[in-house]
C-alpha cells in the first residue's frame, strides 16, 4: 500500500505534525492510543522502512532539525546501521547514500530489528515482525446498469492467519495501458465491520449492491473484527480533481491489493490519516477547534516507522459491456 515514506515536518500549536505525502490509507473507531511529542523535540533520527516478504529490504533514514519553532528534514547520511533477522546479523555498515538496499527479502514470520546511530543523536532502535498473508477468493463482474459506476469486486473466503493485532487494508487500482496505475480514491461498500474514520456519507447511491457511502481511498478493517469477516463487497471510484491536468490514459483492468498489516503499521497509518484529516488550511473556520494529533511512530529515541506487512494482489480484465 505503501511504496516509500517521505517525511515533511512542520509546527502546529504546542505539538510537532508530521504531514507524510503519504498513499492514502487508515480508518476505524478508536483503538489505540497515541503518544503526542512535545515542541520541545530535540534533533534526531528519522527511520522509514517497510518490510515486505514481495520486496528486497530498504531503509531511508533523515535527520530531524529544529530551528527555532520550525522544523525540518534532511538525508542523513554516513549512519551506521545494524540490521537483524531473528539474531542474525543482515546488514552491518555505513549508510553513505541516507538509504540501505539490501538484496534480500524478508520472511514471513520472521522478526527484525533495526539499530541506527550518528555522531551527535541518540542511537536510534526499532523493532517489528513480518506477519503472514491474509488470502482470500476474489471476483469481478459489472452490475446491472453494467457502466463504470457499476463495477462490483467481491473478496470472499478469507483465510485469518493467528497472528497476533494484525489489521487488513484493502486498496484497488485502475490499471492502464503501459502497466500504469493509478489509485482510485473512493470504494464505496455497506459493509459493517470496515472503519469509518474515513468514509463519507450523504451520497447519491452508487448501485444498489455497494449503496451511498464510500471510503476516501482505501478500506480498513482492525483486528477485533476480522475473525467476523466473511465477505467485502465494494465497488471503486475515481473523481478527477479539476486542479490536476486532465489525464488521457486507457484503462484495461483493476487491481486490488490486499495487505496484512502488522500492530506498527497499523497504528502509524490509523493515525496517519487522522492527522491528515484534521489539518487545517488558511481561511477555516474550523481552526477555532483544532486539536493537534500525532503520527503514532516505534522508533524508540527517534522518529518514523521500522513495520512489516505482507501483500496479495488480485488484478481483473474489464469485462466486455455487452451493450
Amino acid at each position: 500500500m505503501v511504496d516509500r515514506l517521505k517525511s515533511l515536518f512542520e509546527m502546529k500549536s504546542k505539538f510537532i505534525l508530521f504531514v507524510l505525502p503519504f498513499l492514502m490509507m487508515a480508518s476505524c473507531s478508536v483503538g489505540y492510543d497515541v503518544d503526542m511529542l512535545k515542541s520541545d523535540e530535540p534533533e534526531c533520527i528519522i527511520v522509514s522502512a517497510l518490510l515486505n516478504p514481495a520486496k528486497p529490504v530498504q531503509v531511508e533514514l533523515y535527520r530531524l532539525q529544529n530551528d527555532g519553532n520550525l522544523y525540518s528534514y534532511t538525508a542523513l547520511k554516513g549512519a551506521n546501521v545494524i540490521i537483524r533477522e531473528e539474531q542474525k546479523i543482515i546488514y552491518d555498515g555505513v549508510c553513505e547514500e541516507s538509504m540501505v538496499k539490501i538484496d534480500y527479502f524478508p520472511l514471513t514470520n520472521a522478526s527484525y530489528s533495526i539499530e541506527v546511530s550518528f555522531e551527535g543523536l541518540k542511537t536510534v532502535r526499532a523493532h517489528t515482525q513480518v506477519p503472514p498473508v491474509i488470502t482470500c477468493t476474489s471476483s469481478f463482474h459489472l452490475g446491472e446498469y453494467r457502466g463504470d459506476f457499476d463495477y462490483i469486486i467481491e473478496l470472499n473466503a478469507f483465510e485469518i492467519p493467528p497472528a497476533e493485532k494484525i489489521g487488513m487494508w484493502v486498496t484497488s487500482y485502475e490499471v492502464c495501458e503501459n502497466d500504469e496505475e493509478v489509485q482510485y480514491n473512493e470504494m464505496y461498500t455497506k459493509n459493517a465491520f470496515v472503519d469509518k474514520t474515513n468514509s463519507v456519507a450523504g451520497m447519491p447511491v452508487k448501485n444498489e449492491t455497494v449503496g451511498s457511502i464510500y471510503h476516501n481511498g482505501f478500506l480498513r478493517v482492525k483486528n477485533k473484527n476480522l475473525p467476523f469477516l466473511d465477505e467485502l463487497v465494494f465497488t471503486p471510484n475515481y473523481v478527477m480533481d479539476a486542479r490536476l491536468p486532465q489525464r488521457n490514459l486507457v484503462q484495461t483492468g483493476i487491481k486490488v491489493k490486499v495487505m496484512t498489516a502488522s500492530p506498527e503499521y497499523d497504528q502509524f497509518c490509523k493515525s496517519l490519516y487522522e492527522q491528515k484529516s484534521m489539518i487545517v488550511y488558511e481561511g477555516d473556520i474550523s481552526s477555532i477547534f483544532f486539536q493537534p494529533k500525532t503520527v503514532y511512530s516505534n522508533i524508540e529515541n527517534g522518529l518514523g516507522i521500522f513495520a512489516g506487512v505482507s501483500e496479495m494482489n488480485y488484478v481483473f480484465d474489464l469485462p466486455t459491456r455487452g451493450y
